[in-house]
């Protein structure tokens, strides 16, 4: 942790809660995975608390040298901009892990969280935020209805819609679930498509910068035909 920088400002508002970390073969060819699922209200902000609360799944792979941060703050219509803060590590070893945290709003206002990750030569590859504004109830993350960061080219991709809800893997086997789910009705862009390891289609999901997940090819329904596919 030699290079682990943390700089953190007063943070009321906020909540991390940890359900498991467990590695996960997440990264692709040495870039950074950065992936946020199943956003959602696990306090209404209409509940009488004066808050709402947030949570939501992710997954962050890092190389070494890269270096990610975090910023975020929380606005009230009563209060202003106020309890603001955030931290920057920068990975020392290969830093792998999928996990859950959860952020409170005010009843009057909203929180925004932004992570950022840079390159070891300090180019910038990805900006991702998360918003939840009690003020008309909406919960926004990166991924909208179309995952993504960084999109790749209309050229490379087609529009899938997810038929049941299945998780995301890091590489095309049944064994290696993560954590994010993708639900039955989404729509996401699939880039290609392989045999996976049971000797099943899978096919390459885009899941923000230079990242691809796999699911099976049963779970998804392309709208055209999958960039690769003879």
């Amino acid at each position: 942790m030699k290079r682990l920088a943390v700089r953190l400002a007063t943070v009321v508002l906020l909540v991390a809660t940890v359900f498991g970390v467990a590695p996960q073969a997440s990264a692709q060819d040495g870039k950074p995975t950065l992936v946020f699922m199943n956003l959602t209200w696990l306090v209404p902000c209409d509940a009488g608390t004066g808050f709402g609360k947030y949570g939501y799944d992710y997954v962050y792979a890092m190389a070494p040298g890269y270096r990610l941060t975090e910023t975020w703050f929380s606005w009230s219509a009563s209060g202003g901009v106020q309890y603001n803060g955030g931290y920057e590590y920068i990975a020392d070893s290969f830093f792998d892990y999928s996990s859950s945290s959860a952020l409170f709003a005010p009843a009057d206002g909203y929180t925004v969280n932004q992570i950022d990750i840079y390159a070891p030569n300090g180019e910038h590859l990805t900006t991702s935020t998360l918003k939840g504004d009690c003020t008309t109830g909406q919960l926004w993350g990166p991924y909208a209805d179309v995952y993504g960061i960084n999109q790749p080219a209309a050229s490379a991709r087609v529009m899938g819609t997810v038929l049941v809800d299945t998780p995301v893997y890091s590489e095309p086997s049944p064994t290696a679930a993560l954590k994010p789910v993708l639900k039955a009705g989404q729509t996401w862009f699939i880039v290609g498509q392989v045999t996976g390891t049971d000797g099943e289609l899978w096919y390459k999901v885009f899941v923000g910068s230079a990242n691809t997940a796999y699911v099976p090819a049963v779970t998804m329904a392309p709208q055209g035909a999958v960039p690769g596919a003879k």
